[in-house]
């Protein structure tokens, strides 16, 4: 396998390789598994940066597609300016040394708290399956899959209402409205909304980040507000990213179309575009680029990163992983290109950072990074 595994490496590497021998190389080493068969650390060490310099050269002209990497346990990415290029790694290392505090941590799950409009507080995460409330003829459920979902058993007594249900950091959840509208939150985010929706409007309140499968109502727009901006649909896909300690306010839209209006602006965006609004401002741009799977990659259970700089990949694993990040001395402005699931522990997902000269530790719920 060994010799086979130089062999293929050459002829990729002196572009000599058929389409089906490059298939072979590129999936071996971005979608490699555990039990799969591989060449061992050191030809990956001898190899891996003539790869690199491969993958940088096709990316600037184009002739190689940047490539969507799958990390999984016991896998590393090998994080350079360029992205993640994912590789089987020795175990026995030293690196196994420095990430053994990380392991301990744990990924998010589903976890959310919902607090009734009589002020009853649900814990979602070890509340039974089955109902949960009866509100004015309206029966709250668990769904056996984890979600909250709202009949109506009696409209003569349904009432006005708000719920609220909040997923803290490391919790994610879906909810099913009264109305049919699906709506999945991620980590360290909350939903306002009322158990029965007004006759000409369908008004929630979003903090943080949801996706939206808004149920059509052609009589009643469905409307979702957050700070600076407020979205309109009669029907449609889109994601909302709205966390305070984000630059960016944006929505992305999948399929139908969506009214974005702030203070100052507004605009009607199609499928795979994307609305922008500065933190603290009021005027609305648009993103006629976006990469839509990068934005929903959050609901698929997967970290997406695309360009993005260490301090933004550490939010996103911060509000997973339920800890608090905090920097110590040179961090380089390097970009991260690559997926990672959510589902691995805090230990695997530093393998990457470890491997680009990043060093974390973590005491308690703190994680400290130390740059160069």
């Amino acid at each position: 396998m060994e010799n086979d595994a130089k062999k293929l490496l050459e002829k990729y590497l002196n572009g000599n390789s058929t389409a089906e021998e490059s298939a072979v190389v590129e999936d071996w080493y971005l979608q490699i598994q555990f039990e799969k068969d591989a060449p061992n650390h050191a030809v990956i060490e001898e190899s891996k940066k003539q790869i690199w310099s491969k993958l940088h050269r096709n990316r600037k002209s184009n002739v190689l597609p940047m490539l969507k990497m799958v990390g999984i346990a016991a896998s590393i990415v090998l994080s350079v300016a360029v992205g993640f290029y994912f590789i089987k790694y020795n175990s026995s290392s030293s690196l196994q040394a420095n990430t053994t505090p990380l392991k301990s941590i744990l990924p998010g799950g589903k976890k959310a708290i919902l607090t009734l409009s009589d002020g009853t507080v649900v814990d979602l995460d070890n509340a039974k399956d089955g109902q949960i409330a009866n509100q004015n003829g309206i029966v709250v459920l668990k769904s056996k899959n984890g979600g909250i979902e709202y009949l109506i058993k009696d409209e003569h007594r349904i009432s006005s209402g708000i719920n609220t249900i909040y997923t803290p950091r490391g919790g994610q959840y879906q909810v099913s409205l009264p109305d049919g509208t699906k709506v999945w939150l991620n980590a360290a985010s909350s939903l306002k909304y009322p158990y029965s929706f007004a006759k000409t409007e369908r008004l929630v309140e979003l903090k943080g980040e949801a996706y939206f499968e808004v149920s059509k109502d052609k009589t009643r727009p469905f409307k979702v507000r957050t700070t600076g901006q407020t979205v309109e649909v009669l029907g449609t896909h889109f994601n909302i990213n709205a966390y305070q300690d984000e630059d960016l306010v944006k929505t992305t839209l999948l399929e139908g179309a969506v009214k974005v209006i702030s203070p100052t602006s507004k605009l009607q965006l199609r499928p795979g575009e994307q609305s922008l609004l500065s933190t603290g401002g009021d005027k609305l741009t648009v993103n006629t680029q976006v990469d839509t799977d990068k934005e929903i990659a959050w609901k698929n259970d997967v970290f997406s990163f695309d360009d993005d700089d260490l301090k933004t990949v550490m939010r996103q694993i911060s509000r997973w992983y339920d800890i608090d990040v905090v920097y110590k001395g040179k961090i380089d402005n390097e970009k991260y290109v690559g997926e990672i699931p959510r589902s691995s522990n805090l230990s695997e997902v530093f393998k990457i950072l470890e491997l680009n000269h990043i060093h974390a530790e973590v005491k308690g719920k703190v994680l400290t990074i130390s740059g160069k």
